[in-house]
């Protein structure tokens, strides 16, 4: 049975070849100062899983040291989708002795690198170790040199950026942080600083921006840290189903049953904000808003940080996410920007309830097709 497949340790264990757990922090001093350790012996077998999220990490720590050591031989085995990979390791722990493995796991010589901490503080001590033993006299064997499927690379890397910019915008033009932000600007208008309205609704579009990058940078580090990747993104796809039927249904039926919406009880916290009318005020707006419409909105960024988790790591992420919330804001700041040159806020307003229907219908569509994509990817 092969366990561990699709979750792996962060933190990890080091094993001899017969079986002997090593818990020293200096593992590689024990493994190099064994009598079965000897050159002759050494191979680097590395199996991984692209939608392990703490496989993404030992990936990039070896791609790193094999650029920066080009003599280095490494055999890389995605067990995702492969039953000639998983045989293998089957096969390398019955080699190795071990009934259970998760990965990202390398077998080496007379030694098993279990978990991302463990190949990261143990594999180029060992190489250096194996390296050494090698000028006594033994030699390293021929390996056939493996490189990273071209599939898994771009399941890792090939995410449409298109389609993370056309998700933000779509998310943007929800009915929660918009209908928010344009009672913002009627009521500051109606005070008369064209000049406090343009900032107040800078700031809250920052504010939004702030919460909701901070909280996709938490969850997506969470998943990746956890190697939870694939139960993850199995929620997010059921989120995403439930997600779009309620906005159709609101779209057709408003009011009736549950909504995705701001709920009623948060809108006087939200009310009493908007009417002090201070730019502090805005800030403390925009961030109440990003809580409290998480129900409306949530459905397509938990699709975009599940899509996110199955193709990249946390350095790569990172970048996606910037993209998706300044995407995600652009639709509040071109509002602010067509209100400074004298598009009357009640205008937009009418437009928005106009469209209201439009919107939902089509966020709607889209939330069945984002969890159709990660379903795809999933099974």
């Amino acid at each position: 049975m092969l366990l561990g497949s699709l979750t792996g340790p962060v933190c990890g264990s080091v094993y001899l070849r017969n079986g002997t757990d090593i818990s020293e922090d200096a593992a590689y001093l024990t493994i190099l100062q064994d009598g079965n350790t000897t050159a002759e012996n050494l191979s680097i077998q590395f199996f991984y899983n692209t939608h392990c999220g703490a496989c993404h990490s030992a990936l990039a720590f070896l791609e790193k040291y094999r650029s920066e050591n080009p003599g280095i031989v490494i055999a890389y085995h995605d067990l995702f989708n492969s039953t000639e990979n998983r045989e293998l390791f089957e096969t390398y722990k019955a080699q190795y002795n071990r009934q259970y493995a998760a990965v990202p796991v390398i077998f080496m010589g007379n030694a098993v690198l279990e978990g991302t901490y463990a190949i990261e503080e143990n594999f180029e001590p060992l190489v250096k170790g194996y390296a050494e033993l090698n000028t006594k006299g033994f030699s390293l064997p021929s390996l056939p040199q493996f490189s990273l499927p071209s599939q898994s690379k771009s399941d890792r890397t090939g995410i449409s950026i298109p389609l993370i910019v056309g998700a933000g915008l779509l998310d943007g033009i929800n009915p929660c942080a918009f209908a928010v932000l344009v009672i913002l600007l009627i009521y500051l208008m109606s005070l008369g600083s064209r000049q406090k309205m343009i900032l107040a609704g800078i700031v809250y579009s920052a504010a939004v921006f702030f919460f909701y990058f901070l909280s996709g940078v938490g969850i997506f580090t969470a998943i990746q840290t956890t190697g939870m990747v694939k139960g993850f993104s199995f929620v997010a796809a059921m989120i995403a189903i439930i997600a779009g039927i309620l906005m159709i249904k609101d779209a057709f039926y408003p009011g009736k049953g549950p909504s995705l919406a701001i709920p009623e009880g948060r809108k006087g916290v939200i009310s009493r904000y908007i009417e002090k009318s201070t730019v502090p005020s805005a800030f403390v707006l925009g961030i109440l808003v990003g809580m409290f419409e998480l129900p409306c909105t949530g459905g397509i960024y938990l699709a975009i940080l599940s899509m996110i988790s199955l193709r990249t790591d946390v350095s790569g992420g990172l970048g996606y996410l910037l993209i998706y919330n300044f995407a995600f804001i652009l639709p509040l700041l071109i509002i602010i920007a067509l209100v400074a040159w004298g598009l009357p806020p009640e205008r937009v307003n009418e437009f928005r309830l106009e469209q209201r229907r439009v919107i939902r219908i089509i966020i709607g569509c889209i939330m069945f097709f984002f969890a159709a994509i990660i379903l795809m990817e999933l099974f």
